[in-house]
């Protein structure tokens, strides 16, 4: 099974920050409309985000999620951390017969190709903030408008509803 955890953390953070810049309220509910899932899924993946001051959130009527310091300071590997914890790109399979060549060194060889490629995700991500990927997400918006014959500015209408 893929683990969906960050790419859904990635969503809930961007959406909060595109909706504080349109100044909307941001709930549990509202993420969860947006994400077609439970708003309980929504509230176990701002637990983390929260602890790890990437989000803030508010109880009652006047309360809601907004981001816990600005966007250009919030790295994706930071989303990454928050909500993957310790888990690995891949596991390594340990009920295998250890004899052979293959079968005594795989799981070492499997552990390095994972560390390294974890690390390389981790270095990546480290460089781009949530800034970064809402201008990349406008960037994008903005080409498939220009496709399609519309204006580039036909997706900034539509910024009020980009966390749905």
């Amino acid at each position: 099974m893929i683990d969906t955890r960050f790419s859904t953390a990635l969503q809930i953070v961007i959406s909060v920050a595109v909706n504080e810049e349109a100044n909307l309220r941001t709930t549990s509910q509202s993420l969860a409309q947006g994400l077609d899932t439970s708003a309980s899924f929504v509230r176990k993946l701002l637990l983390p985000l929260n602890e790890s001051g990437i989000l803030a959130t508010a109880q009652g009527g006047k309360g809601g999620i907004n981001l816990a310091r600005p966007r250009d300071q919030i790295l994706l590997s930071e989303i990454y951390a928050a909500v993957t914890g310790d888990k690995k790109i891949w596991a390594t399979r340990h009920d295998i017969p250890h004899e052979g060549l293959v079968g005594e060194n795989i799981g070492d060889l499997s552990e390095f190709l994972c560390d390294r490629a974890e690390q390389a995700v981790v270095d990546m991500l480290g460089s781009v903030t949530i800034d970064d990927s809402v201008a990349e997400l406008r960037r994008l918006e903005a080409k498939k408008s220009v496709g399609h014959g519309q204006p580039a500015d036909a997706g900034l209408a539509r910024d009020r509803h980009a966390a749905e």
